[in-house]
């Protein structure tokens, strides 16, 4: 019992090393555990590997020699405590240390914003702790009808429709769906949840370098699912807090603006 509660209290302590610098959490927890998982396959696929191929050939058949196999040996009482308990240590571990990232996965952190994101065929809406609203969605077609990203979201080639978030700040998104079955991926984070109509779920993520990420759904919900996707857009927290307040405008409305201004001197000469 106290060996298993040492297992827990190490994965425990080895999970919360990780770095806050890295570009999206709970990413690099995802990172952990692979590296780990996949040294571990390594290793054991070696000792397996390695004398298995050493006996097959040391041992291999030979006309008049060994015909009957090895009638002399019998088992070894070390060996069987050996890949007895080595194994089982090991699949405590990983066991023990999964549950203690899975934990950190699931639990978001006490200071996250709560987001409230509604998915509907095809769009987002985002709402923030304010009121404030973002609705993403396809605002046209394009001739060939597959909705390529920079022109169905776009007016006048300004993409439109960001969700603004904080940079380093952990957010909680608080998800449901109004229709079908969809499913809130940000791809920076690795992080999936189904929203189901009805009901509502939860993840968390954080962003901490400023820039421009994807959203997708990850379930097929239907006809126009290749449209469900959106970014976020990552500004510094103070930017944020100025855009959460309407003291600033989007960056795509400035250029939007701009956009409108060009035209409309273009109208005048």
């Amino acid at each position: 019992m106290k060996f298993l509660v040492f297992l827990l209290l190490a994965g425990l302590a080895f999970a919360g090393e990780a770095d806050v610098n890295v570009l999206a959490r709970p990413h690099d927890l995802w990172e952990v555990i692979y590296k780990i998982w996949l040294v571990i396959a390594v290793v054991i696929y070696i000792v397996v590997a390695v004398p298995s191929l050493y006996f097959m050939i040391k041992y291999r058949f030979k006309p008049n020699e060994r015909e009957v196999g090895d009638q002399e040996h019998e088992g070894h009482w070390g060996l069987e405590a050996l890949w007895t308990i080595v194994p089982l240590i090991i699949v405590l571990y990983l066991a023990t240390h999964g549950f203690a990232l899975f934990t950190q996965m699931r639990k978001p952190p006490e200071n996250a914003m709560e987001l409230k994101v509604t998915a509907f065929a095809w769009g987002w809406m985002f709402q923030y702790p304010n009121g404030k609203m973002v609705i993403a969605q396809a605002i046209k077609d394009t001739e060939d009808k597959k909705c390529k990203p920079d022109e169905c979201y776009s007016v006048d080639g300004v993409f439109q429709n960001y969700a603004y978030i904080p940079a380093g700040v952990p957010i909680k998104a608080v998800l449901t769906s109004q229709d079908v079955i969809h499913s809130f991926y940000v791809q920076p984070a690795g992080v999936t949840q189904d929203m189901v109509p009805g009901r509502t779920t939860y993840t968390w993520f954080q962003i901490n370098k400023p820039g421009e990420y994807w959203v997708f759904c990850r379930e097929y919900c239907g006809q126009w699912h290749s449209r469900m996707f959106a970014k976020l857009k990552v500004v510094p927290k103070e930017e944020f807090e100025k855009w959460l307040k309407g003291e600033v405008a989007s960056l795509e409305d400035k250029a939007f603006k701009i956009v409108k201004n060009n035209r409309a001197q273009e109208v005048v000469r």
